[in-house]
């Protein structure tokens, strides 16, 4: 480029253009969808490569139909089995992993440097948890060790496990995610609770007694499901309540039965805290493990795990209650 600019029959107009096209030609094809691209073809199919970048299917599709328009060509072909990845597209898939595999220690390396320096651990974990659940025992880890200071990064949905701005993530499974280490925290059951206040004026003795109890409900999903799962695991398929209050969020359905409004449907670590200073009541012994999984502490695999990592992990795993 210098000896071109330094000619004297290239006129200021034509640089111009010159470094406009230069930098056009080596732009760089949508990061997200090479990534999308390399999992897929190193795992050899859609759904592994949503569960592995903790996505949905429909997403990882669609990040293939960018990458497929940017070069104008399919990248994987649809059957019925999965998909079918031809020789050109793997090797291209082998070479991002090998570039992505350099990125990732640059990053990690860059990461921790500069975390080492700061030592601060950062989390992600859904909002309702860390109301719930966390940040009522996050002045026990601070005091025991205040030279880390925890940052949370709360979300409305389930964490992408791809970002890099998170240290550990706080997830619902069955503890595989690929590329990952984890550590069981906690169990995620459900089951009906109430306040004793609610409980004083309408007891309830056997789980037939629910259908003269005022039941509250989530309206949105998954929380929207609850009832029905446990109601038919219980027995008691064929119900109706006395009536229906509906909430937006566990939160809210949390609060108006610690208020005495009606029973509600309990999460293991959104009630655990209320359970134990008798602010809500389980009126039955019968729970049900949710769909979703238990609560697991969810790290990328290194080959050393960060000593705040381990440190906030070994601490919190020894003082999550069991059971309830």
């Amino acid at each position: 480029m210098t000896l071109f600019l330094n000619s004297g029959g290239l006129t200021n107009k034509f640089a111009i253009h010159f470094i406009r096209y230069s930098y056009m030609s080596m732009s760089l094809p949508p990061l997200r969808s090479l990534r999308v691209l390399e999992a897929v073809t190193r795992l050899g199919g859609v759904g592994r490569a949503a569960a592995e970048l903790g996505v949905s299917q429909p997403a990882v599709s669609q990040q293939l139909r960018v990458i497929e328009d940017y070069f104008g060509r399919p990248m994987v072909k649809r059957t019925a089995s999965g998909v079918s990845i031809d020789e050109d597209v793997e090797l291209f898939g082998g070479r991002l992993q090998r570039a992505f595999a350099e990125i990732e220690r640059a990053a990690e390396a860059f990461q921790d440097q500069a975390d080492v320096a700061a030592n601060q651990l950062t989390i992600s974990l859904l909002a309702s948890f860390a109301q719930r659940w966390l940040i009522l025992r996050l002045a026990g880890f601070q005091s025991a060790r205040p030279e880390i200071d925890i940052r949370l990064m709360t979300t409305s949905t389930p964490s992408d496990l791809g970002r890099r701005d998170a240290d550990l993530s706080i997830r619902c499974g069955d503890g595989a995610w690929a590329g990952h280490n984890s550590r069981f925290l906690i169990e995620n059951r459900i089951f009906p609770i109430a306040s004793p206040t609610y409980l004083a004026a309408n007891p309830l003795r056997r789980r037939d007694d629910l259908r003269k109890a005022i039941l509250i409900q989530v309206e949105s999903p998954p929380r929207n499901r609850d009832w029905g799962l446990w109601l038919k695991d219980a027995g008691l398929a064929e119900f109706q309540p006395k009536s229906w209050q509906t909430y937006a969020n566990s939160t809210h359905a949390l609060e108006a039965a610690a208020a005495g409004l009606g029973v509600a449907m309990g999460h293991t670590p959104f009630v655990v805290d209320s359970l134990s200073s008798g602010l809500l009541v389980k009126p039955f012994d019968f729970q049900r493990r949710d769909d979703d999984g238990d609560y697991f502490l969810v790290h990328r695999r290194g080959r050393e795990i960060p000593r705040r990592i381990s440190l906030f992990c070994d601490w919190l795993t020894r003082n999550a209650p069991k059971n309830i």
